[in-house]
């Protein structure tokens, strides 16, 4: 299926008003009847769109719900660390009476995930870490990383397509197939000078490691043998921390598995869940 058609097939955006921290969060929800809903959570360069052949793959097989982190997509930008962001997923969650499911979390959703599934274990019953990390352990009241100033940078001159696919060649500087590329740029182009600052700051204050011994639940990591994003000793690292974990490497792809090989990804999913 063209990308475009899995754009426009994807629910519509559905917005929660949290009044606890007075913001906005958007999401997209497709609920199938009697099943553990998935949530999934998206990358730096995403937001809820991103989980596109996700939500066509399980078109009625399982509920689907897509969370947009603050400054993304249709969510109000905030300076809001990890666990603050975790607990304000499981408000939202508990508004569309969802009391447990399974959490993929890629990248920048990968480290929320593994946040969610360590401090809400009655909540998550499986978790999927795709392409992530335990976060940058940067000390409170540390400037924005000089690698994100850059981007605000670039943000401001260029137009949404073409900071989309500058995005994208620096994520897979190898990537051949023009309708991946054009999906994630047009994704990526929605990006916002608040999603650069909130998600950001968020990633480099991050360090999930003293929250990891109390990751419990089955877990699965999935590395790419091409990725570029996050390095061997990231994920290394990583997978020491959550031993009882299974990995599993996704061979010719990089940062994007779940666009880039979408059969291996949506099975390795299947197969886990």
């Amino acid at each position: 299926m063209h990308y475009t058609k899995v754009l426009e097939q994807l629910p519509e955006l559905e917005l929660f008003q949290d009044t606890e921290l007075n913001l906005t969060i958007s999401y997209r929800y497709r609920k199938e009847d009697n099943n553990i809903p998935i949530l999934f959570l998206h990358g730096f360069n995403g937001n809820s769109k991103s989980w596109g052949y996700q939500f066509n793959f399980f078109k009625n097989k399982k509920s689907v719900i897509a969370v947009d982190a603050p400054g993304f997509g249709k969510s109000d930008p905030a300076d809001l660390d990890m666990k603050i962001i975790a607990d304000l997923v499981k408000r939202l969650l508990k508004s569309i009476n969802i009391s447990e499911c399974h959490v993929v979390g890629h990248s920048m959703g990968g480290m929320l995930a593994q946040v969610i599934a360590c401090n809400h274990t009655e909540l998550v019953k499986k978790i999927i870490l795709s392409c992530t990390h335990t976060g940058y352990a940067f000390p409170k009241g540390t400037s924005l990383r000089e690698v994100y100033t850059r981007r605000l940078e670039e943000r401001k001159k260029l137009s949404d397509l073409e900071y989309g696919k500058l995005r994208v060649r620096e994520m897979l500087p190898s990537l051949k197939e023009e309708e991946i590329f054009l999906f994630l740029a047009s994704i990526s182009g929605e990006i916002s000078e608040g999603s650069i600052k909130s998600g950001g700051m968020a990633m480099q204050l991050l360090d999930t490691t003293k929250y990891l011994s109390n990751l419990k639940q089955q877990c699965l990591i999935i590395k790419a043998s091409d990725d570029k994003v996050v390095s061997k000793e990231l994920s290394l690292s990583l997978e020491k921390k959550i031993p009882h974990a299974e990995i599993k490497e996704l061979s010719n792809v990089g940062h994007a598995p779940y666009c880039e090989d979408i059969f291996a990804f949506n099975n390795t999913l299947e197969k886990f869940l």
